[in-house]
């Protein structure tokens, strides 16, 4: 889990206990999320899931990004947010 940003505003993440986590296991349904997500990844350019690969489940600085993908910083940006754009409508994440 990426807690960089909370991290960065001093703020703490409660322990869960035990009741709590069953709680919230009974609440999602992490294999038809996964399904979904996957699918969803599927109609995204190979650039754009490629870009959110490394930025967000390698946790590359854009940087990094951009020299993996060899384009220009900016360029790893934009895909990055268009591809996450495009996964949030897809999913029918609200904005």
């Amino acid at each position: 889990m990426r807690l960089r940003a909370v991290r960065r505003l001093g703020l703490e993440v409660p322990r869960l206990d035990d009741v709590s986590l069953e709680r919230i296991d009974e609440l999602v349904d992490a294999e038809s999320f996964r399904t979904a997500l996957r699918d969803a990844l599927e109609q995204l350019s190979d650039k754009q899931r490629e870009a959110i690969r490394l930025r967000v489940l390698d946790d590359r600085p854009y940087p990094a990004v951009a020299a993996a993908l060899g384009c220009s910083e900016g360029a790893a940006r934009v895909r990055v947010h268009r591809g996450l754009t495009r996964l949030a409508h897809i999913l029918e994440v609200p904005a």
